[in-house]
């Protein structure tokens, strides 16, 4: 069995209630008497909490950690997905910077670091985040829409956690936790991540301090909040001592290394330069030609926009002038970020109009960084998907004859990568405007549009250690 990595999240939010505090310096003990770190996900307010208090023992106890950054506010009216539930793709990456800049830069200066990875707080998703964050220098995404083995999305390297610790846990509940991180530990048998989440105020406090204060839309002025009502000091003291048992059990496993986020993000990081041979490009294109989704060749990740990108780039750069490239590198690209019009085109698109459309491709992708959501050309009109068939399908030809084909036959592939279907991205999205925090009846049609419409930038991140 190869390494299986732990990390452990521990989302430290509680700024309301100052009982919470202590909790923290009670964690890193524990982590500190068997040697390992976590990932301590800390909101902007909770540090001017803690500085206002004087705890600068805290402080100093988290900085022996990693440090992450989940949000300046967190619950506070209006969160990430309400800001921008209107909002187009380039002014909602403004609005998160503008938002998330005197947070982020605050942790920066009072820990000395930047932070590792920002954790989405709550439901409160949109694609703009991530993206925006890997800009400001924060290149992990956790929690969201996605799954526990981490991929590409946005350019950011974003998973989940794959189970979380319950902080009221009792030693009752210790034999489920093991049997629960044996079922995931067993299904890594080639290695991979686990990411257990926790929050520490809930070790101390019955209800979340969110939901006592900023539920279904409440948004109290400060004077107002009210700290969350505390647990027992015997409860708090045993689910302590079992969360401490538990990770004892956790190094049990032979194959086990603890890492945080900041050791993830190297553990699946792409190489300098990802490129792909001629040969490399001709499978790719087999593959493209058929079907709209992300490939993986010879250990290359590759996403359906980054396919498109690098299959115009071969035609109009090299193919066209009758040169064969030895290899050409894959650009990162975005997806498109308006929704495309409806695909007309011939059944068949003859040489001097897939040239035309290339061109116009790249000039687009080479301006703007993303995909364009529709070429036209006279009376044709070819949306993303019909786009990545009739690049795939002229490389493919090339492969097959050592030429240009005089004319290909395109049906039009989705304008959508099977990964939405695959993972059932709308369902997903909705699922986020579950949370307490929202209020009742709360959704964004453009969230979930801009979401859907960067599903083409998703690849999965190879772990390169193993």
């Amino acid at each position: 069995m190869k390494s299986v990595y732990v990390a452990f999240q521990f989302d430290t939010e509680d700024f309301v209630t100052p009982e919470t505090d202590d909790v923290l310096l009670e964690l890193t003990d524990i982590l500190d008497q068997f040697g390992v770190k976590g990932s301590f996900c800390i909101v902007a307010e909770k540090v001017r909490a803690l500085k206002k208090r004087g705890r600068i023992d805290v402080l100093e106890s988290l900085k022996g950690h990693d440090v992450a950054y989940q949000s300046n506010l967190h619950s506070v009216h209006p969160v990430i997905s309400e800001y921008l539930k209107d909002k187009g793709w380039k002014e909602g990456v403004e609005e998160v910077k503008k938002r998330e800049s005197s947070g982020l830069e605050l942790l920066k200066k009072v820990f000395g670091v930047n932070p590792s990875a920002f954790i989405q707080p709550g439901g409160s998703w949109a694609p703009e985040t991530p993206y925006a964050l890997k800009e400001m220098g924060v290149p992990v995404y956790v929690d969201g829409i996605f799954q526990d083995s981490p991929i590409w999305f946005c350019g950011s390297l974003c998973f989940r956690a794959a189970m979380g610790f319950p902080e009221d846990s009792s030693f009752a509940d210790l034999n489920m936790l093991k049997s629960r991180f044996d079922e995931i530990y067993n299904s890594k048998i080639n290695g991979g991540l686990i990411t257990i989440v926790m929050h520490p105020c809930k070790f101390v406090t019955e209800k979340f301090w969110d939901a006592v204060n900023f539920s279904h839309g409440k948004n109290p002025p400060t004077e107002k909040l009210v700290p969350a009502p505390l647990r027992a000091k015997e409860k708090i003291k045993e689910s302590l001592q079992v969360f401490q048992t538990f990770l004892s059990f956790i190094l049990e496993h032979p194959n086990v290394k603890v890492v945080t986020f900041r050791e993830v993000a190297r553990l699946f990081r792409d190489p300098e330069e990802r490129k792909l041979t001629l040969d490399q490009i001709f499978t790719l294109a087999e593959e493209a030609s058929n079907k709209n989704d992300w490939q993986i060749i010879d250990d290359t990740s590759i996403s359906p926009a980054e396919t498109l990108r690098l299959f115009v780039d071969v035609i109009a750069d090299y193919l066209q002038r009758g040169i064969e490239p030895k290899s050409t590198p894959i650009r990162f690209t975005l997806g498109p970020t308006s929704k495309p019009s409806e695909t007309r085109i011939s059944e068949n698109i003859n040489l001097s109009d897939i040239l035309e459309i290339t061109r116009s491709a790249k000039k687009f992708m080479d301006t703007y960084g993303r995909m364009p959501s529709t070429i036209t050309r006279d009376k044709m009109k070819l949306g993303p998907g019909a786009l990545l068939e009739a690049t795939a399908k002229t490389i493919l030809y090339y492969s097959e004859h050592g030429s240009l084909p005089e004319r290909i036959r395109v049906h039009g592939l989705p304008d959508i990568p099977a990964v939405a279907q695959r993972w059932d991205l709308t369902k997903r999205i909705n699922n986020q405007w579950r949370w307490v925090i929202f209020p009742a009846g709360f959704e964004s049609k453009r969230i979930e549009e801009l979401t859907l419409l960067q599903s083409w930038t998703m690849r999965p991140a190879v772990l390169v250690d193993n």
